[in-house]
């Protein structure tokens, strides 16, 4: 029996920073070329406060896969663009800002996803939905598996 060789550039691992670093060249490019009133960054956080209305900085820094103080900084700019607004509230008897999007935040929100969904129908033509699909469903097991062997979270 043949012994499989595992190398660096043969390696899932390899696959997955490779892939990670196309997507965030071509957002870059995207974004660089399109003179959005957002950055990358901010747009995933725009679209992440969207989906978690009310989510606060340190939870959203766990979702965004940010620190805190970049997390921070991220939100004084888009707070500062009139995209957000931060609300002191209390939760659990503790006082906590609160992140929401305003009417603002949403519209430029909207229109850049709708312009992503269609930049990114060529890709549909090498791959589809439900291949998408299952590469991602493959890669939420594999951080399942992944994560029992940690010894830190994320």
């Amino acid at each position: 029996m043949e012994e499989t060789k595992l190398h660096y550039k043969d390696s899932l691992y390899y696959e997955m920073v490779l892939t990670s670093k196309h997507f965030q060249m071509y957002g870059a490019q995207f974004f660089g070329a399109s003179h959005y009133p957002v950055t990358m960054d901010e747009f995933s956080m725009l679209d992440v406060i969207y989906c978690n209305q009310g989510v606060c900085q340190r939870d959203l820094a766990k979702l965004i896969l940010k620190d805190r103080a970049n997390t921070g900084r991220l939100v004084e700019s888009l707070e500062r663009k009139g995209f957000v607004r931060r609300e002191l509230v209390t939760r659990n008897n503790r006082p906590i800002k609160q992140i929401t999007l305003t009417k603002e935040g949403e519209d430029i929100l909207i229109k850049i996803t709708g312009d992503i969904k269609e930049e990114l129908k060529y890709i549909h033509d090498e791959v589809s939905a439900e291949e998408i699909d299952k590469a991602c469903e493959t890669l939420k097991k594999l951080q399942k598996a992944i994560k029992k062997v940690l010894k830190t979270q994320i």
